[in-house]
This record gives C-alpha cells, structure tokens and sequence, in this order.
C-alpha cells in the first residue's frame, strides 16, 4: 500500500504567499495537481472551504486545477473516527486551554477532519503541516500533538517533497 500524504490549508496558504508564488511557482502547484490526479497527495473537503474563503488564485486553483483531490469527510468510518477524537479533544482539559478545546471542537474546522480521515488507516495516510509539535503551547491544540497521541505520520512540505523527488 502507498502512502497518500493529506495537505492541510496551511500549507496550501503558505507556500502561495512565501516559497511558490504563482508568479514564479506553476511548476510546483503542477506538480500537486500531477500527484494528486495519482492519488498520491489529497486534502479534505473542509480545507477547500477554508481556501474558498479567500478570493484569490488559490482558491480559483483549489476549485479548478486540484478540486477532485479533496477527499469527502462525511463517511461514516470518518464520522465514527471524528466521534472519537472529540472525546479525546475534550479530554484535555489540563493541556489546553477551554479556548483551544472549543476552536478544535469547531465543526468547521479542517484540523480535526484532516486528522479523522487519517484514523480510518494510519498506515495510508500522512498529514502534511507546517505545525510544529509543541506541548508547551496552551491556546491551540497543533497537529503534530495529535499524531502523537494517535501514532498518525506527519511531515512539513519540504519533506514530503523530498520524499516524492520534487524537482523544480
């Protein structure tokens, strides 16, 4: 089985505003195009809301060039994963603040529904972040925290783009 790595926004919002510009950038979002129509990179539904908020050409990239990439979260082997996770989110009461529980909670946000699809099988999936693991932080629960706690793989972009020999 081949790993599929999981694209959260952040990544998507940080590498148009810093490192692939679409100015100067086009073959690196070709190449997320290349390996997402190979199933090998995806996102989730929820992080193409929050790319659809913005009104720029990410988000007319998101809905054109990458829109059969992003996985649906409404299936019931992720509703069930997503039931347990909330269970431990609210679990945490001693780690992170009421605040941070609740944003986590949110149903809206993608963090917690990037993190479900990967728990229906942690041997397929990889999240890709640019967060960092950090447990001394109390106002937002990271992903990397959370992968911990449930064994999921994550990576940054730069790794994964290493790990699938990107070439500019």
């Amino acid at each position: 089985m081949s790993l599929q790595y999981l694209i959260d926004a952040n990544i998507f919002i940080t590498a148009l505003r810093t490192y692939y510009n679409f100015d100067f950038g086009n073959s690196f979002w070709d190449f997320l195009v290349e390996q997402g129509k190979k199933e090998i990179i995806a996102s989730i539904d929820k992080v193409l809301n929050e790319l659809k908020k913005g009104d720029d050409k990410l988000k007319e990239w998101a809905t054109k060039d990458f829109s059969n990439c992003f996985i649906d979260t409404t299936s019931d082997k992720v509703l069930q994963q997503y039931a347990i996770l909330m269970q431990w989110a609210d679990s945490q009461r001693n780690q992170y603040s009421k605040n941070a529980i609740e944003e986590f909670m949110k149903e809206n946000n993608a963090d917690a529904w990037l993190i479900s699809l990967a728990l229906t099988d942690i041997d397929k999936y990889v999240i890709v972040t640019f967060e960092k693991e950090n447990y001394q932080i109390k106002r937002k629960i990271p992903i990397p925290n959370v992968c911990k706690a449930f064994n999921i793989k994550y990576c940054d972009l730069f790794q994964m783009l290493k790990n699938l020999n990107f070439k500019f």
